[in-house]
């Protein structure tokens, strides 16, 4: 008798609250009616608009409850050696590297398309979906060590061929799958394995790397969305009254003889 389902929650925090968080801007995407252009990862948009957010907000969308279904399973199957406390902050850590890398890279191909093998219509492709974080982790995991990965807890496939095998079953189910979106988070998790591993495990640097995102993203949102700097006080009139006359009488106040002289110099 397998594991209750609540306890497998608590044994893999980090997995359980990125599923319930990409389920929830599903909801709201699909609440709100929008879809790849108002999140997505595309070239133009980030390189030329400098819309950095997007390379947050693409991986964290999905448009398809088949591919939000599809990627939430395999990521949970994927969070199966999460095993809660230090090694829950690691999943943590080398989700955000991930999540940036791959990203990026994406970019860096879609950047190469467009100007050295002129495919102009990579300018405009858009991209969301968690998809490459996961497949960011099965290179990780394989080159890790790490023997077999489930695929909707049925099939079950040789960690080594968990990256390839996953990209065949994704384009049969959902042709229009990004390839190259794929194929860059198998080249990040290959990088963290054997290039930056050392790195992703240092929580400050992972730290410094998520000041240097949000840093991007506030600085790109401030670029797209209209603040007011100044705010104007509106004026308020008052009715007129007649001034009452004053009196012959010895002047003692400094404000009296403040208005006195006003009224003299007005006769004048």
């Amino acid at each position: 008798m397998g594991t209750p389902l609540h306890l497998q929650i608590l044994e893999r925090p980090v997995t359980s609250i990125l599923i319930t968080l990409c389920t929830s801007v599903w909801a709201w995407l699909h609440h709100r009616h929008l879809g790849y252009q108002d999140v997505g990862l595309s070239h133009d948009l980030v390189i030329h608009n400098r819309q950095f957010w997007r390379i947050v907000t693409s991986q964290l969308s999905h448009v398809d409850f088949i591919h939000l279904l599809f990627n939430m399973t395999s990521l949970w199957s994927l969070g199966g050696f999460e095993q809660g406390g230090q090694n829950s902050i690691v999943v943590l850590q080398q989700s955000l590297w991930l999540l940036v890398g791959s990203g990026l890279i994406c970019l860096a191909i879609y950047h190469a398309a467009i100007y050295l093998f002129h495919k102009e219509h990579y300018r405009h492709v858009t991209a969301v979906g968690y998809s490459a974080v996961i497949f960011g982790w099965m290179a990780l995991l394989s080159a890790r060590g790490i023997s077999n990965f489930s695929i909707f807890g049925m099939v079950q496939l040789p960690m080594s061929l968990a990256p390839f095998g996953a990209l065949v079953i994704t384009s049969v189910i959902i042709p229009q799958a990004s390839f190259i979106g794929h194929l860059s988070g198998i080249l990040m998790g290959y990088l963290m394995a054997y290039v930056l591993y050392s790195l992703t495990l240092d929580l400050w640097c992972s730290l410094a790397l998520l000041a240097l995102l949000t840093a991007g993203c506030v600085y790109s949102l401030r670029e797209h969305i209209s603040v007011p700097t100044t705010f104007h006080i509106p004026s308020i009139h008052l009715p007129n009254f007649a001034r009452p006359t004053l009196p012959d009488a010895d002047i003692e106040s400094g404000a009296d003889v403040a208005l006195l002289s006003n009224q003299q110099s007005s006769h004048q």
